[in-house]
Parts: structure tokens; C-alpha cells; sequence
């Protein structure tokens, strides 16, 4: 009787097995096989298994999905926010001027992209996406008044990253931390960057005379959180609190200018009077 119930178990099992051997490319459905688009993206992400340090080819291992461009189009407008407030916080303190700041963002940029490609969407897909750490910001005066180079901050954080994604480390931290810390830091500089950002849209609007666009601006982005949420679409938040936003402002009268002009960064380092290219 007993041989009997393990072969029974064997043979339940061994269709679980098979199933787990097959490779994203031969379990992949479809769309149109799937009632709902939330059960088909439910389905992409239960049979992708990327590899660790080996190559993930697209439609092989994994596929593009149109959602996917809403988390990239968030992750780059964070980007650019965080990579200017530190590079605003080190021109400041060294009294340089906005050019600074504006080829800072753009080098980040064109640096933070060929890691994603390579580390994020090649060879480690299930690591962080490259960011900038908010909290570094309050330490950058002290590191300006030490004599500490921009550069040589940027590169040492940049190699102590690197060095955590290698080794798990930050996994390894976030386990250490109790949950009690992670959530009072995340409420704690969630309200201080909530707090930061309303003083400056209400200091914008003052500037220009129509103090009224703030308050409005607010308000209607409080009330698309809480559709986006009732629809369990907050996913759609970043992207369309920013179209929100800037349609407001704009259709109440707020002017509106490009300052900068799209390009790339200058790739030539100036030394002695000459400009020397990079690349050289």
C-alpha cells in the first residue's frame, strides 16, 4: 500500500518538475489567451526566471510590455530630480554656476543608462535599477568643506554601490534592519520631501504672481491618488501627476519656457587652456 501511494506522489510531482525545466521562451502565452490583461502580466511574471550573471536575451528571457514604459519614464523623472539636487547642493557650496548643474544631469544620465542596459536588463536583471541616495544629500556641504573633490564623492559612492550589488549586501541590510526603521524612515522622508516640495510650488507660484495655481495643482493631484487607488492604478501615478500638473499650471496661466535646449553633454575635459577629448 505504501509503494503504492509513493508512486502515486511520484507521479503528481513529476509534472511539477517538468514544469519548472521549461524555459520562459516554451511556458510564454499569448495575450490573447488570457481573459484580462492583469492575468496575463500576473502570468509573465511567475514563468520569467532571469539568470545571475549570465546573458538574458529579449524574447528569449523576457519580453517588452508597454506597461514597462511607465516605471522607466518614473525612474528617469527621479532620476533627474535627485541627480540635480545634489548637483545644485555641490554647485552652492562651491559657487559655480547652473551649466554645472545642467551637464551633471546629463553625464548621470548617459551614465546610469549603459548600466541599466548592461547590469539591469543583461546580466543581472534582478538587481536595483541605478539611483541616487536622497540621504547623501545633507553630507555633501561637510564633504565640500573637507576639500572633497565632486568626482571622487561620486566615484566612491558609485564603487560602494557596485560593491553591495556584487556581494547582496543590500539585501543583506535591508534583512538586518527591523521593519519598525525601514517604515519610520520611509515616513519620515516621505514627509520631509512632501513638505520640501509643497514650500517650493507655493515659493514658484508666489514668484509669479498667482499664488492660487499651487493650492489647485495640490488638490487635484490628491484627488488622482485616490481614483488611481480606488481603480488600483497607482502605477500610473508618477507619470500622470506630472501631466496633471504641468496641463494645470499651464492652462491657468502659468508661463512656460524651455531654458535648456536637448543634447548631449560636453565630452571634451579642458586642461591647461585646451580641450582634450575624453575619449583621447
Amino acid at each position: 500500500m505504501s509503494s503504492t501511494l509513493e508512486a502515486v506522489h511520484a507521479g503528481t510531482e513529476k509534472p511539477q518538475a517538468n514544469q519548472d525545466e521549461l524555459t520562459y521562451e516554451q511556458q510564454h502565452k499569448p495575450s490573447s489567451e488570457f481573459s484580462s490583461r492583469e492575468q496575463y502580466l500576473e502570468h509573465e511574471l511567475q514563468i520569467m526566471a532571469p539568470k545571475r550573471w549570465r546573458p538574458n536575451l529579449p524574447f528569449k528571457d523576457y519580453r517588452f510590455e508597454l506597461e514597462d514604459t511607465i516605471p522607466a519614464m518614473a525612474a528617469t523623472i527621479g532620476k533627474v530630480v535627485m541627480v540635480g539636487a545634489i548637483a545644485a547642493t555641490f554647485a552652492g557650496a562651491l559657487g559655480l554656476n547652473e551649466g554645472f548643474v545642467l551637464e551633471n544631469v546629463r553625464y548621470e544620465l548617459l551614465i546610469a543608462s549603459v548600466f541599466i542596459i548592461l547590469f539591469s536588463g543583461f546580466l543581472l536583471p534582478t538587481a536595483n535599477l541605478a539611483g541616487t541616495h536622497g540621504p547623501l544629500i545633507p553630507l555633501i556641504p561637510i564633504v565640500v568643506a573637507a576639500g572633497g573633490h565632486p568626482m571622487a564623492f561620486g566615484l566612491l559612492i558609485g564603487a560602494f554601490g557596485l560593491l553591495l550589488a556584487i556581494s547582496k549586501g543590500g539585501s543583506m541590510l535591508a534583512n538586518l534592519t527591523s521593519k519598525g526603521v525601514c517604515g519610520g524612515l520611509l515616513l519620515y522622508l516621505g514627509f520631509v520631501g512632501t513638505a520640501s516640495q509643497v514650500k517650493k510650488l507655493f515659493a514658484w507660484a508666489e514668484g509669479i504672481g498667482m499664488s492660487h495655481i499651487a493650492f489647485v495643482v495640490i488638490f487635484c493631484t490628491i484627488i488622482l491618488y485616490a481614483l488611481l487607488e480606488h481603480f488600483r492604478k497607482r502605477w500610473l501615478a508618477v507619470p500622470l501627476s506630472c501631466l496633471l500638473g504641468g496641463t494645470l499650471a499651464f492652462a491657468l496661466g502659468a508661463p512656460f519656457s524651455f531654458q535648456t535646449e536637448p543634447g548631449l553633454p560636453n565630452m571634451n575635459l579642458c586642461i591647461g587652456g585646451e580641450k582634450i577629448p575624453v575619449g583621447c
